[in-house]
């Protein structure tokens, strides 16, 4: 008797670990992954312009993060970056430098409002700005 209790436990248990493990996100009151993404984006000439890109993909410009993910922009090898944000919130600073070749990285503040972030970012050398979204923007989810 004393085994089919246990087995009756463990098979609660399991179930109770099961269910809560399947819940969907809005089921959970639409609460968000705590696991931060990293997001990696190049500035490079495409077609003639400058743009700032997903690196994997130069097709894909825009860029959808949330708070506490990592964002790492790389330069290109021959020219100097500078960004400015338009709101100290979004990565805790509103001007960066980044020289060629090198990358920045920087974490979405915690206290980044929700919705779409664009800045500037300056190509210099070529004295043009990136266009990306024109201009470059992260929509914070």
């Amino acid at each position: 008797m004393k085994l089919n209790y246990q087995v009756i436990i463990v098979v609660s248990l399991s179930l109770l670990v099961l269910s809560l493990n399947s819940c969907s996100d809005d089921a959970l009151g639409g609460m968000q992954s705590d696991i931060p993404e990293r997001h990696d984006l190049a500035c490079m000439l495409v077609d003639g312009v400058w743009k700032i890109v997903d690196a994997d993909d130069i097709t894909r410009t825009e860029v959808i993060v949330a708070r506490g993910d990592t964002v790492v922009w790389q330069a290109p090898e021959d020219r100097d970056i500078y960004f400015q944000f338009m709101d100290q919130e979004l990565t805790g600073t509103f001007t960066e430098e980044l020289l060629k070749g090198e990358s920045l990285t920087l974490v979405i503040g915690n206290d980044a409002d929700e919705g779409d972030h664009p800045y500037a970012v300056f190509v210099h050398g070529a004295r043009a700005y990136a266009a990306g979204e024109s201009p470059p923007r992260m929509i914070i989810r």
